[in-house]
């Protein structure tokens, strides 16, 4: 190939390879990116995304209490479709949580209360609560 018809075909391989990338993201990656996004808005430096499965979904139990029953009845519904062929565990539950959350324009409020916690982690799941 000679070196003028090179420049289409990389011109052609840049312009499609973000395209690509974004197009790899995962559903999990997906549905984390806003809410550590807003974890590293609203508190900063204390690595929450590293919270435990058990540990976030504890808080999310704790702030679906406010929601009203149809909020809370399309968090049960899409865990049930889609971690049911899914052995996932906490995680896949979690994932639908925050997926529904950012559709009910409530993942702001959620990630408030998680900030309101004691929690803070050092590493992927190395988390503690410090309490007064």
């Amino acid at each position: 190939m000679r070196l003028p018809q090179l420049f289409p075909a990389l011109a052609a391989v840049i312009v499609a390879a973000p395209a690509v990338h974004a197009a790899a993201k995962t559903p999990y990656d997906r549905a984390t990116t806003p809410f550590i996004a807003e974890l590293d808005r609203q508190c900063p430096g204390r690595n929450l995304q590293n919270l435990s499965p058990g540990d976030l979904e504890l808080i999310m139990e704790g702030f679906e209490t406010g929601l009203t029953p149809a909020q809370r009845h399309e968090i049960e519904a899409a865990i049930g479709e889609g971690c049911v062929r899914t052995e996932a565990g906490l995680t896949c539950g979690n994932t639908a949580t925050l997926r529904v959350f950012g559709r009910q324009k409530v993942l702001q409020s959620f990630t408030a209360k998680v900030c309101a916690t004691a929690w803070r982690c050092n590493a992927y799941y190395a988390c503690s609560e410090s309490r007064p």
